[in-house]
């Protein structure tokens, strides 16, 4: 299973979070996090995660597409 941030990216995009700053604000996480999430290099938590759905609407099947 490989985790994909663009949905991330372009649901934030959408409601012009532009910026990992204005992403990590959203989320309340750490901005070096959000920029590692967004980037690929790290997997948000379940906590995370769900904050990622609640907020932007992205949900796990999003960030871990099948047969990715």
């Amino acid at each position: 299973m490989r985790f994909d941030p663009k949905p991330l990216r372009v649901a934030a995009a959408a409601v012009g979070d532009n910026t990992t700053a204005a992403i990590a604000r959203k989320l309340n996480a750490p901005y070096g996090t959000v920029i590692r999430w967004t980037s690929g290099r790290t997997i948000p938590d379940g906590p995370n995660l769900a904050a990622i759905q609640r907020t932007y609407g992205v949900t796990a099947a999003d960030l871990f597409p099948v047969g990715a």
